[in-house]
């Protein structure tokens, strides 16, 4: 009998999750929508019409993650054209593409890391570059504030738009259905926030067969929230776009023995 392709929890925030399900299943694995966070839109449409009439004061713009991207852009939109405007920039290879979908053809972002530390080391970062300067960044509620303070400090000023919040989702059984029937061969862990809620997404009854999955984590602060939870198996992927992902969970020992 032919065994079952690898089940994999993806994690990511559903709307952000379609590219890297669909390179899962070229690689032969079953993709299984597990988010950790869902995306909620904060609508301020006076906020909106604000920024757009001001968009051509900012030196670039930066987009935290995709979710940030997919939200502003289009509101923006709905009170001027973009492109053309100030420049964009944002963390990762995949909120890049986003930007490029949505007809960006330049987009700026670390060619590698993807945090804050990485996007400072930017040259269009540095404090020649930015002093004096308006910036603005597109984000959701909390997250760190390393980049806003560190740019204010090298003499730009920053402007911030809050457009989402990320609450915590339900899951259905089916969502715990490969776990608890011993398919799940990894997850994929993209944020740390999200990590914290596995407590409260996992039933207690089915938590000691999870800290024996392997998980994959976006970046070693990600890995280290895990390892904190008692995950007994976390790897960082050698880069935090889906590539580096998929590559990481290849690599994995359980299933190179099942090659």
């Amino acid at each position: 009998m032919k065994a079952s392709p690898p089940a994999v929890w993806v994690t990511r925030p559903r709307a952000q999750a379609q590219r890297l399900e669909a390179l899962l299943r070229e690689q032969g694995f079953v993709p299984v929508a597990a988010p950790l966070l869902a995306i909620e839109p904060i609508e301020d449409e006076t906020k909106a019409a604000q920024l757009a009439a001001a968009l051509d004061g900012y030196a670039w713009v930066f987009f935290v993650n995709r979710s940030a991207v997919e939200l502003a852009v289009p509101r923006l939109r709905r009170h001027r054209d973009w492109p053309p405007g100030p420049p964009v920039m944002t963390v990762g290879e995949g909120s890049a593409a986003s930007l490029r979908d949505l007809g960006f053809a330049e987009v700026v972002f670390p060619p590698e890391g993807a945090d804050s530390e990485a996007v400072l080391a930017l040259p269009q970062c540095a404090p020649a570059a930015v002093c004096g300067r308006r910036v603005l960044i597109v984000k959701g509620e909390g997250g760190r504030a390393l980049l806003a303070q560190t740019l204010t400090e090298r003499g730009a000023c920053v402007d911030t738009w809050v457009c989402y919040r990320r609450i915590r989702p339900q899951w259905s059984d089916e969502v715990l259905a490969p776990l608890r029937e011993r398919r799940l061969a990894a997850m994929f862990l993209t944020s740390s926030e999200g990590v914290g809620n596995l407590p409260a997404l996992v039933p207690p009854a089915d938590w000691p067969r999870l800290v024996d999955v392997p998980a994959i984590a976006a970046h070693p602060r990600i890995a280290a929230a895990a390892l904190a939870l008692g995950l007994k198996q976390v790897v960082t992927a050698p880069s935090p776009g889906d590539a580096g992902l998929v590559a990481a969970l290849e690599s994995l020992p359980v299933l190179q023995e099942k090659c």
